[in-house]
């Protein structure tokens, strides 16, 4: 009977290194929901509407906020052809399709928030752009832990949180007399733990680490200059606010992934075949695994 081989020393520490990674961001994530419900019920605040660049174009009230969503729709659509060019039977198309599809509607529902702000217009906006964030976790947890969450019932159950989200925020703005935010919150925020926790220490195949990161940095850099709405504004001898520049930031966080989507940054397996044995870590082989455990072989790269 053959032997298996031997495992090194070094190879069981990656192993439990990465298994220790992928315990700290579901920690992170179970905290953040944790920190959420100790908080409180999270509603609109009072100028909460009121934005910094308050200028109309062609009777369009706040026309620049409107008119900076404009680039997410074609690089949107440029983010849905640069999946169908993946391969056929490559496991993680649906869901970054779905990612970029919420992406879009997301923006639509911006441009109507920001043409005529209220809650209910709010609301219609953040729904789709919780799912997207929702959508866009579950590709990374697809890609550097276990394909399974980039799957048909996975991607199901972002959407359903999300839509429930919306439902919670409608029920408690009739109970309460004010939207409880929290889940949508936590929905939306979630894919900065985790990226930032598991991205330089998790490997993948369509993204590189890189490629997580700048994209986060993007997404931070958006929320940064839409908290400094006023006085990016006045900074820039009000040509643009810092809210415009968010939705111009995020722009470039979803290009960045459409652009990298297959560009074969990261190394490139087949996607048609059995999970082999053991976990492939470079060129070695290390323990006997199940076939739906951690790490998934084919997306150790």
């Amino acid at each position: 009977m053959p032997q298996p081989p031997s495992i090194e020393p070094a190879q069981v520490s990656s192993v439990l290194s990465r298994r220790s990674t992928v315990a700290l961001v579901f920690a992170m994530a179970l905290a953040g929901a944790a920190g959420l419900v100790a908080w409180g019920p999270v509603s609109l605040v009072p100028h909460m509407h009121q934005f910094a660049d308050q200028r109309s174009l062609w009777s369009m009230p706040y026309a620049v906020n409107v008119w900076s969503h404009l680039p997410l729709l074609p690089i949107g659509v440029w983010g849905m052809w640069r999946v169908s060019r993946l391969p056929g039977d490559e496991p993680l198309r649906w869901v970054w399709g779905w990612f970029f599809c919420c992406q879009m509607l997301a923006t639509v529902g911006g441009m109507v928030y920001h043409w005529k702000p209220s809650d209910v217009s709010f609301i219609w906006d953040q729904v789709p752009r919780s799912a997207a964030c929702s959508l866009f976790a579950a590709a990374f947890l697809a890609e550097r832990i276990d394909r399974r969450f980039g799957l048909g019932p996975a991607i199901a159950t972002a959407l359903i949180a999300t839509l429930l989200g919306g439902i919670w925020w409608l029920y408690s703005l009739h109970v309460w007399g004010v939207g409880d935010l929290r889940p949508l919150i936590w929905l939306e925020l979630s894919p900065i733990a985790l990226v930032a926790t598991g991205a330089w220490t998790l490997h993948g195949h369509l993204l590189s680490r890189q490629d997580w990161m700048r994209s986060q940095l993007s997404f931070v850099v958006a929320q940064t200059v839409d908290w400094a709405d006023r006085p990016f504004f006045d900074w820039t001898g009000q040509v643009i606010s810092g809210h415009s520049m968010r939705h111009l930031a995020l722009a470039t966080c979803v290009g960045w992934v459409a652009w990298r989507l297959g560009s074969g940054s990261a190394r490139r397996v087949p996607h048609n075949q059995p999970l082999p044995a053991g976990v492939i870590l470079g060129e070695s082989v290390v323990a006997q695994t199940s076939a739906t455990s951690f790490p998934d072989s084919r997306l150790a790269s």
